[in-house]
């Protein structure tokens, strides 16, 4: 039997009348009567004695009403359970986060978030540039905190965080090095390739955002593969602002973009992942970023 069999059965054998029954349960007579009928005919027997004056219980009727009576109970109490645990902030909530701008951010998140949600625990891990989606698609992570996603139609792409604006990661020896910009359009650039699972994923990435495409063999799988690269002479790379700060490496300049090209960043998650704690950190991360300023994760200047 169906939940709503269940109910509707159970009504009637309270109201002995299809009317009422029917007008409880915000259903039509008819709907209750021919559902009575379905479950008569799948139980091969007569549930209930109807007369132009009366409606009865036939003793399998009762039979059923009684096994079913504590059934409902323990079902409404599951139910009342379980949407009081999906609105309740307790738990573990397992979040990744991409490189240094977002470890930032999560770290000054999770201290208050801890004070104000005591009974949730947050676990976090570094996501890298060649599977950042993956660990999500695995079960691995709740949410990851991240570039905006492009293309990727099976992720729920959060409420933006901040903007960051940003520029090429060149050899030191680049004539580019020299330059105090660069037009994120400018031809003739030599991109390192990412490799690893979301290979794809970052040449579309680059190719909607600057309109480039990378060059030379896959390989680099994280960030500090893309700068030992950079610093070996073997192409540029576009990055955040935040690279300058979190990521100084000898033998490599970084150089803004001057046209605004930038990073924006979200929260990211998988549809019908989210929970209440999921729900909670995300604005625990927006209200993070209003207190402090978006400027505060990426500007050379700030501290932490």
């Amino acid at each position: 039997m169906e939940r709503q069999e269940i109910e509707i059965f159970l009504a009637l054998c309270e109201e002995l009348h299809f009317g009422r029954a029917a007008e409880r349960l915000y259903l039509t007579q008819a709907r209750v009567s021919q559902t009575i009928k379905k479950l008569e005919r799948h139980f091969g027997a007569q549930l209930f004695e109807r007369t132009s004056r009366q409606v009865r219980l036939t003793p399998v009727g009762r039979m059923l009403r009684d096994d079913l009576i504590p059934i409902r109970t323990q079902l409404n109490r599951a139910i009342e359970r379980a949407q009081a645990a999906a609105r309740s902030v307790e738990g573990t909530l397992r979040v990744g986060y991409l490189g240094g701008l977002a470890a930032s951010l999560l770290v000054d998140t999770v201290l208050e978030f801890r004070n104000r949600h005591p009974e949730c625990e947050v676990h976090a891990r570094e996501v890298h540039l060649g599977d950042v989606f993956g660990p999500l698609r695995r079960d691995e992570l709740d949410l990851v905190i991240s570039h905006s996603p492009v293309g990727e139609n099976d992720v729920v792409a959060g409420p933006v965080l901040l903007t960051e604006p940003t520029g090429l990661v060149v050899p030191r020896d680049h004539a580019l090095a020299r330059r105090s910009s660069i037009d994120s359009t400018a031809a003739g650039l030599e991109v390192i390739a990412i490799g690893g699972p979301a290979s794809a994923y970052w040449h579309r990435y680059l190719d909607e955002t600057w309109h480039i495409s990378p060059a030379g063999p896959n390989g680099a799988q994280t960030f500090e593969d893309v700068l030992t690269a950079v610093a070996f002479g073997a192409g540029v790379h576009p990055a955040g602002a935040h690279a300058e700060r979190h990521y100084p490496r000898r033998g490599t300049v970084y150089v803004p973009f001057s046209d605004g090209q930038g990073h924006v960043w979200r929260p990211v998650w998988l549809p019908g992942a989210e929970t209440a704690r999921l729900r909670a950190f995300v604005q625990m991360l927006l209200e993070t970023v209003e207190q402090r300023g978006a400027e505060h994760y990426f500007a050379p200047g700030h501290t932490e």
